[in-house]
């Protein structure tokens, strides 16, 4: 993942709304402090994959919300969010497992509603 200057505020402001210090910050996402501090003064160009889904849940509220000018941002519920953030926890072969499964599953339901509809009319 590359540091950018919008994730390096975003954990500034993440530090200094929820958290004591740098420190603080990092034994809550148990990162080293020495790693944050690094990402702070932009002494490295980028953050490790592990480390990134430790900092990801801190940060994400701080991020810039990324919409078009088209289409209005997606609002999940709290249970939909719950199930995005396990999803992307999951190694990627059961990340297609599951969605395979959860399509098939949408099918059959669908399915049902069209058939609960014709026989309705």
């Amino acid at each position: 993942m590359k540091l950018t200057d919008d994730i390096v505020r975003a954990i500034q402001k993440s530090i200094e709304d929820s958290f004591e210090s740098v420190s603080d910050f990092a034994r809550f996402a148990n990162v080293s402090a020495n790693t944050v501090t690094r990402y702070l003064n932009r002494e490295t160009q980028s953050i490790k994959e592990d480390t990134w889904k430790k900092l990801y849940p801190l940060i994400k509220n701080f991020l810039p919300k990324k919409t078009s000018s088209h289409h209005k941002p997606l609002e999940l519920s709290s249970d939909e969010k719950i199930l995005v953030d396990a999803f992307k926890d999951l190694p990627a072969d059961v990340q297609r497992q599951k969605l395979m499964e959860i399509l098939e599953l949408a099918r059959k339901v669908n399915k049902k509603k069209a058939q609960a509809q014709e026989e309705a009319k």
